[in-house]
């Protein structure tokens, strides 16, 4: 297993600071966050991925994947194309692409993602770079492991691939060793999110904290992964608060120890 960082917090970081984070943290590489005002951004990608990836691998280091913007969900837009170029050239592996909005027509709205997911396919055996699906809680089409298999259809595991998410299945999903098994064919990466659930005002609402303080239940988590074999690559969102670079640092290191010793 590798264990990488999702930036989408870290945007302040240019890519030698965030290679500094990972080897301060002990990580394997990034779970590079590919958006609009990032250091590497669609539009200076065709170059700046490349260096940024070149710049790891000196370090040792990897990007283990690119994580698109939340609606680069077309594979024939010419950024789409431009962005799987770029992963290609930089040996970038996987991409995280957007999500397919529910918008109150199921039906149609599947029958046109599952066409893109397998216009996804095409473009990812044109490049090799594999399109993942994140199962994000909430108004989106393959948003638990159910839902993916109705997107995913026949779709070409060498070529699209699951982004399971701990903390969105335990929103949203069934027990993790059956969401694991339904889309084991494509199971590619895993996404480190812990939830908590607060009382505000009379409302009920959840937080992202650091693995091992919220409700998933990581024993369980462990047993899927050691039972169905997964060696792919993990990515910790750190999609939770922290009042300094440093107190991310301490969070981060205190993390990938617990999911380490959980997990690996």
């Amino acid at each position: 297993m590798r264990f990488v960082y999702f930036t989408k917090l870290l945007k302040e970081l240019d890519i030698p600071d965030l290679i500094g984070f990972c080897e301060e943290v002990g990580l394997d590489g990034v779970d590079l966050a590919v958006r609009p005002g990032y250091p590497v951004n669609p539009e200076n990608a065709a170059k700046a991925l490349p260096a940024a990836a070149a710049a790891f691998k000196a370090k040792k280091k990897i990007i283990g994947l690119v994580t698109a913007p939340t609606d680069m969900n077309d594979p024939a837009a010419p950024e789409t194309r431009a962005l799987f170029d770029a992963c290609s050239q930089a040996g970038v592996p996987a991409i995280k692409i957007g999500y397919f909005p529910y918008k109150g027509r199921f039906d149609i709205e599947l029958c046109e993602a599952r066409a893109r997911i397998a216009s996804f396919s095409r473009l990812a055996e044109q490049t090799r770079v594999k399109a993942c699906y994140h199962t994000h809680s909430g108004g989106n089409l393959g948003n638990n492991a159910a839902g993916l298999r109705l997107l995913l259809g026949d779709a070409n595991p060498h070529y699209v691939g699951v982004f399971l998410d701990t903390g969105h299945l335990a929103l949203g999903g069934g027990p993790f060793r059956m969401e694991a098994e339904m889309v084991r064919p494509w199971f590619s990466l895993l996404a480190i999110k812990d939830i908590v659930w607060e009382q505000h005002d009379g409302k009920w609402r959840f937080r992202v904290a650091p693995a091992g303080q919220g409700i998933v239940r990581w024993d369980d988590v462990a047993a899927a992964l050691k039972e169905i074999g997964f060696r792919g690559t993990i990515s910790l969102h750190g999609e939770y608060e922290a009042a300094s670079l440093d107190e991310r640092i301490r969070l981060a290191r205190m993390e990938l120890d617990f999911l380490k010793k959980k997990l690996a």
